[in-house]
């Protein structure tokens, strides 16, 4: 019983710290706080935009390129089920889908756009390389080439109202509760997160190895105590003459 309770505790504890490890593991390479510079934008129509549109509601902004076989597709279908199973209203904030390749043109976008079933109130946009990179730059986001391919974080960001990165959701899936959570950071709410989450993953850590250890010197003690045969005591024998 005291075997599977340690062992019960110390896989619990792995991967509540795998869990919160994930969490935080979007700093600090991604800055918070930093400004998005205002920059000419092309949209799926082909019309010019500027990132200046977006001041005055919170925007979830993700970068991708048309071309990506698997994890923009991803990103993008994870962003449909996760605003889709937030709380928060979609008219108090904004999604933009931004392409940093240079080689994709406004009817590349309005496939990828079309392809996916992107909802119509989302953006779809691309800009001039030097743009591009301005903005990549701002949110701390690095591309390379690989084989014709673009290797790339897979992250998404939500940016403030005056346009200051505010949290960063890394992967391709997110719920419901980490858009609301996104959100409302970006609208002034605290990242308890970001804040704690190194605290709370080294005493999640520090937990992990006292559970090891207890189980270590279970498994060393148990067997040698098992190994050794109950001591029998024999009655005294009385012997009568007579």
């Amino acid at each position: 019983m005291r075997r599977s309770l340690a062992i019960a505790v110390l896989l619990a504890g792995v991967a509540v710290a795998l869990r919160a490890a994930e969490r935080v593991s979007a700093a600090p390479e991604f800055p918070v706080g930093a400004a998005i510079p205002t920059i000419d934008l092309i949209d799926d129509t082909g019309r010019t935009r500027s990132t200046a549109e977006w001041r005055g509601t919170p925007t979830i902004l993700a970068p991708m390129y048309a071309r990506c076989p698997v994890a923009c597709p991803l990103i993008v279908q994870g962003l449909k089920t996760g605003t889709g199973e937030s709380s928060t209203d979609p008219s108090t904030y904004r999604v933009v889908i931004f392409s940093f390749d240079a080689r994709d043109t406004p009817a590349d976008l309005h496939r990828f756009r079309v392809r996916h079933n992107l909802p119509l109130a989302w953006t779809v946009v691309t800009a001039k390389p030097a743009d591009t990179r301005r903005l990549l730059d701002a949110i701390g986001y690095r591309v390379g080439d690989a084989n014709a391919l673009l290797a790339h974080p897979n992250v998404v960001v939500a940016l403030t109202p005056d346009l200051k990165t505010a949290k960063y959701l890394a992967g391709t899936t997110y719920r419901g509760r980490d858009i609301d959570e996104a959100l409302n950071i970006a609208r002034g709410g605290r990242d308890w997160i970001a804040q704690l989450g190194g605290w709370v993953l080294a005493v999640l850590l520090l937990v992990c190895a006292l559970s090891a250890v207890y189980l270590f010197t279970l498994f060393r003690i148990r067997p040698a105590d098992a190994a050794a045969p109950p001591a029998i005591t024999t009655p005294p024998q009385h012997h009568y003459n007579g």
